[in-house]
């Protein structure tokens, strides 16, 4: 007999963002695939109330779009579920979320045998009100912001990440150094927590045949020897260390191209970079099948994060044989063995990135064997289809618990 699981997550693919939670939506396919009925569950806020949100025609097209979307992905059903919300700075959000989710499952009369919830706030905390209303338990796995940038500025984060540690049927991290975490904010609970990697595809994700060819299919020129980032154009992905590195590094290294390719969040970041030097290319937002096109082409990747989970980006990087520069933050010292099969370097540290930046180019032979190296590693530690059955696995045993109602009334209000 099959195992019903609801996915509640913040963030999905949609038409307008394909890259939002696409390691949630892979992971989501393999449990499919292995035999876990999936239906998933995204939640995004309502429109501020009337008449703010009518006046803009912005937030008009933004919300028709979004009803419009297809409910189904890949074979998996995925509902969208609104919720209100006061747009308050500050704002206790998650009893919104878990009554707009209570509503959903009554109305479309959905089933479940088990919640899968990722993040441990907003989505886990969400979850509980789920297992208290239908008694489904809960599963709920960190993935990195929730446990370390979110606390420093949401006034909730921290106790509801405290509540899921100590009262989820199951609590997951995607790494290592987030069980470490979940230690200190929870004392006790590193002993119940399981590691599930996110995995990386490699055969989705593996080295161009032909350079040339795949320089080609993204219009650089073969003699252009690129360096890539892939996320979005934020503080905390340490752009303003790329900036000051690359203008130190770039003079001396003219055959060398940054290419970013991500959203511009943070638009005075894109403005450092631009005034960083010459050869500094903005790609923008692309598809995550484009993205493959760009690490096949690339010859280097450097994610110069200041604050990591475990990054998915670094792992499709490392699948598709590139050398690798990144900072030894949470899970990417997971990933990254320095001198072995990348460079891993202080987080905030300009002049070791920098340095690191400069070993690379300075000798192509030694970057090419660790791009293999982190390719090996990927192929060996980090197989999804492994993870998604370990996954299934703990999901399977989660449905058969009996659970019962441990959250206390002052957590659900309406």
């Amino acid at each position: 007999m099959k195992t019903r699981a609801i996915i509640v997550t913040p963030i999905y693919p949609s038409p307008d963002n394909p890259q939002a939670g696409a390691f949630v939506h892979r992971q989501v396919v393999n449990l499919s695939r292995l035999g876990v009925e999936c239906r998933v569950l995204t939640y995004r806020p309502a429109p501020p109330l009337f008449p703010r949100w009518l006046a803009s025609r912005s937030w008009l097209r933004y919300y028709w779009k979004r009803l419009r979307w297809p409910d189904e992905l890949d074979g998996v059903k995925v509902d969208q579920v609104f919720y209100d919300r006061r747009w308050e700075e500050g704002e206790d959000v998650v009893p919104a979320i878990g009554a707009s989710l209570i509503r959903h499952i009554e109305s479309h009369h959905i089933q479940a045998d088990v919640v899968y919830a990722h993040w441990l706030w907003t989505g886990g905390a969400a979850a509980l009100h789920l297992r208290q209303r239908f008694g489904w338990p809960v599963a709920a796995i960190a993935r990195g912001s929730e446990m370390h940038d979110w606390q420093a500025v949401h006034p909730y984060c921290r106790s509801y990440t405290a509540q899921v540690l100590g009262e989820a049927d199951c609590v997951l991290t995607n790494c290592e150094d987030l069980r470490r975490r979940a230690e200190e904010i929870a004392p006790g609970s590193s002993n119940r927590i399981e590691v599930i990697y996110n995995g990386c595809d490699s055969e989705k994700f593996r080295p161009a045949e032909d350079k040339h060819e795949a320089k080609h299919a993204t219009e650089f020129s073969p003699h252009q020897k690129i360096m890539l980032f892939c996320g979005d154009i934020i503080s905390r992905k340490g752009i303003s260390e790329l900036a000051e590195a690359w203008r130190d590094f770039s003079p001396s290294h003219e055959d060398w191209h940054l290419v970013m390719v991500g959203r511009i969040v943070e638009h005075q970041l894109a403005e450092e970079l631009r005034r960083a030097g010459s050869r500094v290319t903005f790609i923008g937002q692309v598809k995550h099948e484009r993205v493959v096109k760009y690490l096949q082409a690339a010859d280097a990747y450097i994610q110069p994060s200041r604050l990591e989970g475990l990054a998915n980006a670094t792992m499709e990087a490392m699948a598709a044989g590139l050398p690798v520069i990144t900072t030894d933050t949470c899970g990417q010292r997971e990933l990254i063995e320095d001198g072995r099969n990348g460079w891993l370097v202080p987080s905030e540290d300009t002049s070791t990135l920098r340095g690191a930046m400069e070993s690379l180019a300075d000798d192509l032979e030694q970057a090419r064997q660790m791009g293999e190296a982190a390719r090996r590693t990927i192929e060996t530690k980090f197989n999804p289809q492994k993870e998604a059955a370990r996954l299934a696995d703990i999901l399977k045993q989660t449905a058969q618990k009996v659970s019962e109602p441990k959250m206390s009334k002052s957590r659900l209000r309406a």
